[in-house]
């Protein structure tokens, strides 16, 4: 009995977890999850300021995001794109979103 109840427990978590990273976009919705970020998308224009992250993690482009009082959006761009690192782009106004691989966008 206990394994049948382990095997369905296993089952649910790794259909939660790949449902979990699965990103779709439609055309009536938004396209980012509850976190605020938009996979996919990079919103161009509006820069003030940009610079390398020491890691590939978007979280830390949005978090610098909220702690800067005039970033309203920002852009994260994928290592390798820009140069080697991932890089970060704040921004003073909020840019149309544009559909990219390279990007993963927020706003505020």
């Amino acid at each position: 009995m206990q394994s049948r109840v382990s095997r369905a427990l296993l089952t649910v978590g790794a259909t939660v977890f790949v449902a979990g990273c699965t990103v779709v976009a439609t055309g009536s919705g938004p396209a980012y999850p509850a976190s605020g970020l938009e996979w996919n998308v990079n919103r161009p224009g509006s820069d003030y300021r940009d610079f390398d992250l020491p890691a590939p993690r978007p979280e830390s482009c949005q978090s610098a995001c909220m702690n800067e009082p005039q970033c309203v959006a920002f852009t994260y761009v994928n290592p390798g794109v820009q140069g080697p690192n991932a890089r970060c782009w704040l921004k003073n106004g909020v840019p149309q979103p544009a559909q990219s691989n390279c990007c993963v966008s927020g706003v505020r």
